[in-house]
């Protein structure tokens, strides 16, 4: 909720300064109207990005900066009032009301789209669009499933060990920091849980906020020089047989997603709660077909690819997407 005194300043607002606020929940600053476009132009005269938007419910205009961005807009540019909360930022540049227009105006049309946006896939004629969709799997085959899970996840820790341990010295001794990444997931039933990985990316890489992978997995610029080999190996993922040994993932299944962009891809398709029916996979249907999701209309295509997952899946075809999954990535294929 937007507080009355956000818009008494934005009212008096002349577009030369940046009226900012800290939103503990989320770690990030927020600016609105006029002040959302002087910080968007402060960060990006820096050479930094950031995450804005337009909001129908406030009717007013948002720019998001993680919080090491803006210490550094802050230590750059003249401060005019500070508190733990609240920084006003004077700005060095020429206001430009037309521009700042034209700005809304490309916010608005950006939310407007998300109406209107719509996927095609080889498989959409076959997830149903207005029924819900239910698990094919038994509930003896599961209880098996579950029982296989836990046997090939055990054998495959105690196999790759010595991978294990050496990407672990390797992603430590790169930059110093924590080899282990984790980080809150959704799994059945809609329960959160925390997914393992081997670091991949620089410690800064969400200093904006939840952010998709740039483009395409390995071509992120947020990658350190061993992420970049251990993502396009597929050996950042290992640490996720731990969490298919605790009960929280599968081997095969949808890939768990963050609450963030859950609640993104609802505000398109509501579907996406069906597949809180199952536990999340290490491998998917729609990672072999759809490959790194880098924009909302790739995450809708993945949707479509695990409802019908979620709707056909028997023991046969989670054999066959573990072995095209194995063969992909000894044939060196990006997903």
């Amino acid at each position: 909720m937007i507080s009355a005194s956000v818009f008494e300043r934005e009212k008096e607002n002349n577009g030369r300064v940046a009226h900012c606020y800290f939103d503990p929940e989320i770690g990030t600053w927020l600016a609105y109207g006029k002040s959302a476009y002087a910080l968007r132009r402060m960060v990006k005269t820096a050479g930094y990005d950031n995450l804005r938007s337009y909001s129908y419910d406030f009717d007013i205009a948002c720019s998001m900066v993680g919080n090491l961005t803006f210490g550094q807009i802050c230590e750059s540019s003249t401060t005019l009032e500070r508190s733990e909360e609240y920084v006003c930022i004077e700005s060095r540049l020429e206001f430009d009301s037309e521009a700042y227009d034209n700005w809304v105006d490309r916010l608005k049309a950006e939310r407007d789209n998300k109406k209107n946006m719509w996927v095609d896939t080889r498989i959409s004629s076959k997830t149903p669009k207005g029924k819900f969709i239910n698990d094919g799997m038994s509930p003896l085959s599961r209880h098996l499933r579950r029982g296989a899970d836990m046997a090939l996840a055990f054998m495959g820790i105690l196999l790759l060990w010595p991978i294990f341990i050496i990407t672990y010295i390797f992603v430590r001794a790169e930059d110093g920091g924590p080899a282990i990444f984790k980080q809150e997931r959704i799994g059945r039933f809609g329960r959160p849980f925390f997914i393992y990985k081997f670091r991949s990316m620089r410690t800064d890489a969400e200093e904006f906020g939840p952010q998709l992978s740039h483009g395409g997995g390995s071509n992120d610029k947020r990658l350190t020089r061993v992420g970049r080999f251990i993502r396009a190996h597929h050996i950042d993922e290992l640490p996720q047989l731990w969490n298919v040994l605790t009960g929280d993932m599968a081997l095969v299944g949808p890939r768990p997603e963050r609450r963030y962009f859950i609640e993104k891809i609802m505000e398109y398709d509501k579907r996406y709660v069906y597949l809180y029916q199952i536990r999340p996979g290490v491998t998917s249907y729609a990672t072999l077909y759809n490959g790194y999701t880098d924009t909302m209309e790739k995450m809708l295509q993945r949707l479509e690819y695990d409802l019908y997952y979620l709707e056909h899946r028997s023991w046969r075809f989670d054999t066959k997407i573990l072995f095209n999954t194995f063969c992909s990535i000894v044939a060196g294929k990006k997903f």
